[in-house]
């Protein structure tokens, strides 16, 4: 069976965040997200996860 979504609220739990804070995320980049248990399509769960990698890759970078 092919995998359905990732629910926002699970996402958001997943990449340290509050729901409100990735639906607000969201909405500010243009997705129609309409609460916190709509299922993601594979490609937008993407493209979240893209966002936030590339904090995490910032936060972790060892200054000289």
């Amino acid at each position: 069976m092919a995998k359905k979504g990732v629910k926002v609220k699970e996402l958001a739990h997943e990449l340290g965040l509050t729901s409100r804070q990735l639906l607000d995320r969201c909405r500010a980049e243009g997705f129609p997200i309409q609460n916190s248990i709509t299922k993601l399509n594979p490609d937008l769960e993407r493209t979240i996860r893209g966002w936030f990698a590339d904090n995490a890759k910032d936060e972790t970078t060892i200054l000289p």
